[in-house]
């Protein structure tokens, strides 16, 4: 896992701790200080593919920590 992957994971891990559900990429953008979606929405596709965490399908801010 790369620094910023990790950073992503650790964002979405608390926010879904604190809230209950998974952080909008606006949210992790203006976190992280990012410029761009498609790089956050890349990074949070990898993280799946890693099985770091899962997405659930036909739900908004589908995305949750394994």
């Amino acid at each position: 896992m790369t620094e910023k992957q990790k950073e992503i994971y650790m964002i979405i891990d608390a926010y879904w701790n604190r809230y209950g559900f998974a952080p909008s990429i606006e949210n992790i953008m203006k976190i992280t200080n990012a410029k761009s979606k498609s790089n956050i929405h890349r990074i949070m596709v990898r993280l799946c593919e890693l099985g770091y965490c899962k997405r659930i399908p036909n739900t908004a801010r589908s995305i949750r920590p394994s």
